[in-house]
């Protein structure tokens, strides 16, 4: 990840926020996803909003989904990315789809029987 901000996950660095960027991204091992959002209103603060979720559904179809805010400033980023970075590790790790789908596929072929056992001892010659 040499263009990564994090050496856990992929995050673009500051200048892409600063510049009115959007970014979300996400770690399968984790279920852990993030999408980071600048505020910038003509009149107040400017601010980057981060939020957070888990799970394998969209930001829109997740019911609970944190919300961070801080300061658009390279300082801001960096308290963002070390929020970031501290749930991302404190998260326990989950199968993927595709160790689950492995694993299933391990235990049907354990579990059930193979074509041949179901046909007779002639049938299964003749093919």
């Amino acid at each position: 990840m040499g263009s990564s901000a994090s050496k856990y996950f992929e995050i673009p660095k500051y200048f892409l926020f600063s510049e009115k960027g959007i970014y979300s991204g996400s770690a399968e091992e984790k279920d852990f996803n993030y999408k980071v959002v600048p505020n910038a209103p003509k009149e107040g603060d400017k601010t980057l909003r981060c939020y957070t979720w888990h799970g394998r559904n969209c930001i829109d179809c997740t019911e609970e989904v944190d919300m961070h805010e801080y300061p658009l400033t390279e300082d801001g980023y960096k308290e963002m990315l070390a929020m970031l970075e501290e749930l991302y590790t404190s998260s326990p790790t989950v199968k993927t789809a595709a160790q689950i789908r492995a694993e299933r596929k391990a235990y049907l072929s354990e579990t059930y029987l193979d074509i041949d056992d179901y046909l007779s001892s002639d049938e299964a010659q003749k093919n």
